[in-house]
């Protein structure tokens, strides 16, 4: 019997936006349909491995988009497979026979995911026979770009007929438009529109098929930026701030995010620093490096010395003043930790039921590996 397995990140999605997906609410409303938790923290490379592995970021070692490596000095993005150290489920498809793909919005994340897939393109970099079929992709920073990725994977289905597909958007709609938007809500019908073509197309292909749908993270209003680095240099503690959030698509969060990792010149400083932090506008929460591991199950070595989270409504990042007002709608905090988990499967075919969103790795492998 002929099965097909499509798992779907709607990067940005928190439960909110799906309020009038009737469709996917529908697959949900037949299957399996809650409100889980992604990573923390909650940035698209962490959770986009967390999701593809079933891991977390202390197993895979995915900690942030923007990577700072003490030893060298380097500041790297974390775009490279070479990162992640643990399996992917595409690597788990691929080495038990089945034909993997992967698409992605933007090419960054197709880079960092693209193991084990036999068939991988972005809407940045699409192949030719794609843009023949559907034509040329929109603008990556646009509303539309999501919704022709996944015209582009029915196509996919309709020509290669994979077994297993993950399929990745951006979040430039989320981070642009609140949920009650005009242009959000039109975003949210393509994509809706576009994953039903797509099921009814694997419908056609496949006797049995499974579909999942979550988000790597949710999204918030921002109202206040805050430089900790400054903060800290004006009590006389050097430090390093590196912008989890950061990566090459600046435009629509302008690398100002809801955490942080704070690197301290001298380690004699930390109990100082922790105080300052604990006391500074915007600030909820400052964890030490252990403690950041232990609470959201982090790479130990590839934090800082300092985990800072932020209140609601504030950012974190390289400003030129200590606090600044600002408007735009970011992530990477507690409070865009809340995703949607749909499964196509009756809650008593679930073995047990997914709390997060790398949950949803180990119900495919059961389903279409055993």
């Amino acid at each position: 019997m002929a099965r097909a397995a499509i798992l779907i990140c709607i990067d940005g999605c928190g439960p909110e936006y799906l309020r009038d997906a009737r469709f996917i609410r529908h697959l949900g409303n037949e299957g399996f349909l809650s409100v889980g938790s992604s990573m923390i923290p909650s940035v698209t490379n962490v959770n986009n491995v967390s999701i593809l592995t079933g891991e977390y970021p202390e197993v895979h070692g995915i900690t942030s988009n923007y990577y700072y490596d003490r030893a060298t000095g380097r500041e790297v993005y974390m775009e490279s497979p070479d990162f992640i150290r643990a399996r992917t489920l595409l690597e788990v498809g691929a080495d038990a026979g089945l034909k993997t793909a992967l698409l992605t919005s933007k090419d960054k994340l197709r880079s960092l995911l693209n193991r084990g897939a036999h068939i991988s393109f972005s809407a940045e970099a699409p192949p030719g026979w794609v843009v023949r079929r559907i034509g040329d992709p929109p603008h990556i920073y646009s509303v539309d770009v999501d919704i022709w990725l996944l015209k582009a994977a029915k196509e996919v289905v309709l020509r290669e007929s994979p077994d297993l597909m993950y399929v990745a958007t951006t979040d430039y709609a989320m981070h642009k438009y609140a949920p009650q938007h005009s242009e959000a809500k039109r975003h949210t019908r393509g994509i809706d529109e576009a994953i039903q073509e797509l099921v009814e197309e694997v419908e056609r292909h496949k006797d049995e098929f499974l579909i999942c749908i979550t988000a790597d993270h949710g999204m918030s209003d921002k109202r206040r930026a805050v430089n900790l680095e400054l903060v800290l240099r004006e009590h006389g503690i050097c430090s390093k701030l590196n912008p989890i959030i950061a990566d090459r698509y600046t435009l629509h969060h302008m690398n100002l995010g809801g955490a942080v990792y704070i690197y301290l010149e001298d380690l004699m400083d930390l109990p100082r620093a922790i105080e300052v932090l604990r006391d500074t506008e915007g600030v909820e929460m400052v964890l030490t490096r252990k403690q950041a591991s232990r609470r959201f199950h982090l790479d130990e070595e590839r934090i800082g010395d300092i985990m800072v989270l932020g209140r609601k409504d504030y950012v974190f990042g390289l400003l030129d003043e200590e606090v600044q007002d600002i408007s735009l709608r970011s992530h990477g905090s507690l409070h865009e930790m809340k995703v949607p988990l749909i499964v196509n499967l009756p809650r008593s075919e679930i073995s047990e039921e997914p709390q997060e969103n790398k949950d949803l790795a180990a119900i495919i492998v059961k389903w279409l590996i055993g």
